[in-house]
Order: C-alpha cells, then structure tokens, then sequence
C-alpha cells in the first residue's frame, strides 16, 4: 500500500519515517539519526553554558594558598635560623670576647694606676729627674694609647650576611682575636714594665724585642748559618713540634723529645697499638704536645719525665673509621683536625675541666671550593686559620686565609703544582707574623706567603730537601727537619 498524504486516516498506521506499520515495534535509522541530532545539541549547550561561566580564577585561589603557606614555612625557618645565630653571637661576646675585653682592660688600668701614674708623680716632685725618664714613660703611654685605639677601631665579631636573594648561603659569625698579647704563647708588652731598679733591664728586653723583631727567619734559608744542634735521623717522617724549650718528633717507630741542648729521651710507638702517627702540634693553652693518628688525638706531657706515655683522648673521634685524619693545629683552646683531603674539619674546644667538645664539624663544601680536589693542612696562628689547598684544574696549590668560624677572608694565589690528586705532597707552615711558609716536597721548593697574601718562590734558599719547619712560641728559635740527609736542626734566632 502507498502512502498517501491526503488520506490521514490511512497514514495514521504507518511510520511517517521508514513507511513501516505503526503496529509493529521498530527503530528505523531516522530515529536514530534524530536522536543523535538531539543529543548533540544538548552537547553543545552543555560546553557553551560551560564555556559562558568558565573562570581560572579557582587555580589563582589555590597558588595563593600554596604561596602563603610557603611564606609562613619560609618566615619560621628564617626566624629559627635568626634565632639560633642570634644565640650564637650572644654566646660568643658574653662566654668570649666580653671577658677577654675586661681582662685586658683591667690589666691596662692596673699598669696606669700601680706603675706609671705613680711614676709621673714621682717625678713632679723630684726636680731632679730626666728627660730620659720621662720618654721612657712617654714611650709606655704611645704604647697604651695605641693598644686602645686597635681595640676601638677593629671589628671584633665578624658577621657574614648573605645577599638577600640567596638564602642557601649559610650565616657566619667569627670572633677575632682580642689582641695578640691576649692569645696563648705571646708576651703582654705590658708585663715587661718593671721597677726603677730594674730600668736598665727592661731597657735590655726592649732592645732584645726589637732586635727579635728586626730579624727576617728567611735569612735562615739563604745565609744557612751552623745550627746551635744538629741530630741525625733515620726516616724522613715530616712531624714536629716545638714549645718554648722542648721539640717532639716521631722517627722509625719512636716518639723523641728534645731540650735546646740535647736529646732527653725517647720511647717506642707502636703503630698497631696506638695508630699511624701523621701530625704533632704544641698547644699552649694546655702546655702538651697534641700527636695526631689517622683515627684518634694523644696529649704529652714533657714536663713529667721518662716513662710517661701520651694520654689518648676518647671523646675526639672522627666521623667512621672509614675516614682518615691528617693534619690539626691549636687556636687558643679550641683545636682543629683536618680529614684526609679536608672531606671534613673538626672543631674541638677543651673546657676548663679537660672536657673536650665537639663545637662544629665543617664539610669540604664550607672550607673550599667545589671544584678543589682537597685540604692538606689546617693551620693557626695567633689570627687566623689558614688551609693548604689542591686546586682541580691545574693541580696547583692555594692557601686560603679563614675565620675563626671558616669564614674565608682572603683566597689564596695558586703556586706550582703537586704530584697529582692522590698524593698530598707538602707541608703548611704558620710563622707566627701572618706570614706563612709552604714546602711542595714533590717540587723540593719552598714558598712564602706574606700578610697581603703575595707569593713568592725562594729561590736563594741554601737549606735543600725541607720536610717541615716549627718555631718555638717565643720566636726565638727555629726547627728545620730535612731529608738527604734526614735530620733535625735547631737555629736560633736572636
């Protein structure tokens, strides 16, 4: 039957899109088509209804929070930093710098009140004094009068502030030295100031001071005068250590102590029993000998005779025993060791009861640069901390000036070359004026640094084969270990 479309009542049974019977259940693809059409249409609204209310302003929202709660967490751990260095500071001005101060002040005073006032006095009422008297006070006066201005002028506690836009770089506080007299192993000038009696003593000790003072140790290397002693050796060990009367060494499994004079005694060390033995120092706040093994720290006493054996200190270890320890060198009380290639430097302070306490332990990272290969020798003098270090690209050595705090305060210019990276080849040497001496054993030569920090090559030097060199804390004598012959050589001075 055909559909007509006139004829409604006979179209009403019939599927106006596929022709099909109404009666008979069917989906023709005109449905499907239609209600595809549809659907896509309420798909279109959807995404414009989304679209017209679309907004980013909920991800503005949630950086914000991200961002604040960043700044809180940055703000307190800024704040604890600030704290904690502000702990800091306070403890090294009040348990250090503030006590030191009204010690010297004190001493000072008691010399202007008890010693020259009275002698000022003296002489106004005796007509008959001399001019020379009165430069001699005058000369004690110039003396304080500059003492007061060094304290007033330097910067006592120094504080490094990193720029703001870099907060990965630590804060650091390093307290200088108050004055040199105040520092173990100098005479205070001011002790020397005596009686009426003894005027032409004192005027002996000053013109020995300066005498002291007017003498270059380099003219040891080039003039090569005849030691007041000379002793044969049997290894070419290159520790040593000098006080003011007594020198230590180690040699061919012993441990020997020496006067001015002579060979005193002697005794064995047993590398197995008590460690390989790689460094001595003199510590003068304690008046011992301080001997360094790859893994732990021994005090000597020479004072108290044959058959006194060092006294291992157990609470100075080092991180694991896999780290080996190769150089350190005393500050006042405090006592720095230096790790194999500087991996770490451990900063030991002993109390006035013989506790010794682990202050800071400084990573490679804080004492030199990232691309160096390593930290031979830590060394002090009565200012500053000063590190012999290997250089990566050129394998040259640099000594990098430090705080107290390993504050780096001047680098170093590089001087010749070592061996390569494996071998450390070399000895730093504090000769106690901020200069210093530096002996590259694999080049044989011997450089001096002097207070600018200018290097240069001694190349008049008439002393060969140099292991290391001491001076007694005094200044008045010198120790030089050689090899070729191996040999021990005590100078003096004055």
């Amino acid at each position: 039957m055909s559909f007509d479309i006139k004829n409604k009542e006979n179209n009403s049974k019939y599927c106006s899109q596929c022709l099909s019977k109404n009666d008979v259940e069917h989906v023709c693809s005109s449905q499907l088509l239609s209600d595809s059409v549809y659907t896509l249409s309420e798909m279109a609204n959807e995404q414009l209804n989304q679209l017209e209310t679309f907004s980013l302003a909920q991800v503005h929202v949630k950086c914000q929070q991200d961002l604040e709660l960043w700044h809180s967490a940055a703000v307190n751990h800024l704040g604890q930093i600030f704290t904690q260095r502000l702990a800091d500071l306070n403890k090294i001005y009040n348990d250090d710098l503030q006590p030191e101060f009204e010690k010297y002040k004190q001493k000072m005073i008691e010399q202007l009140k008890n010693r020259i006032i009275p002698k000022i006095t003296k002489m106004l009422d005796d007509s008959s004094s001399s001019t020379k008297k009165a430069e001699q006070i005058q000369m004690l006066l110039n003396h304080l009068k500059s003492e007061c201005e060094i304290i007033n002028d330097r910067q006592w506690i120094h504080v490094l502030l990193p720029d703001i836009r870099n907060f990965s770089v630590p804060i650091r506080i390093a307290k200088m030295a108050l004055a040199a007299r105040l520092t173990d192993g100098e005479k205070d000038p001011l002790d020397d100031l005596s009686d009426e009696e003894n005027k032409e003593e004192e005027n002996l000790s000053i013109k020995k001071k300066k005498k002291l003072n007017s003498i270059d140790i380099l003219e040891i290397f080039a003039s090569n005068p005849d030691p007041l002693k000379t002793y044969l050796l049997e290894t070419n060990s290159s520790t040593l250590a000098f006080s003011n009367k007594h020198i230590l060494i180690h040699d061919n499994k012993k441990l020997i102590l020496f006067d001015l004079n002579k060979k005193i005694y002697e005794f064995e060390w047993n590398d197995n029993d008590s460690g390989i033995l790689v460094d001595i120092c003199w510590m003068s706040s304690l008046s011992l000998f301080v001997i360094l093994t790859i893994h732990s720290v021994y005090l000597y006493d020479p004072t108290k005779g044959y058959g006194s054996n060092p006294i291992k200190v157990e609470s100075i270890k080092p991180l694991d025993r896999t780290h080996v320890l190769a150089s350190l060198s005393p500050f006042d009380r405090d006592l720095y060791i230096n790790y194999h290639k500087g991996v770490h430097i451990d900063h030991y302070r002993v109390t006035p009861t013989s506790e010794w306490i682990l202050e800071k332990r400084f990573s490679k990272n804080e004492c030199s640069e990232a691309k160096d290969i390593g930290i031979r020798d830590v060394r002090c003098d009565f200012q500053h901390i000063c590190l012999s270090i290997m250089q990566h690209d050129d394998l040259k050595w640099r000594l990098d000036l430090m705080s107290r705090d390993m504050v780096r305060v001047r680098r170093g210019v590089p001087m010749d070359s070592g061996e390569n990276q494996h071998k450390f080849f070399s000895m730093l040497i504090p000769l106690q004026d901020q200069r210093w001496l530096f002996v590259n054993w694999f080049t044989n030569q011997l450089w001096i640094v002097d207070q600018q920090g200018k290097t240069r090559l001694i190349k008049e030097t008439k002393i060969k084969n140099i292991r290391n060199i001491s001076l007694s804390t005094d200044s008045s004598y010198m120790a030089i270990r050689t090899e070729k012959p191996s040999a021990l050589k005590i100078y003096k001075l004055d």
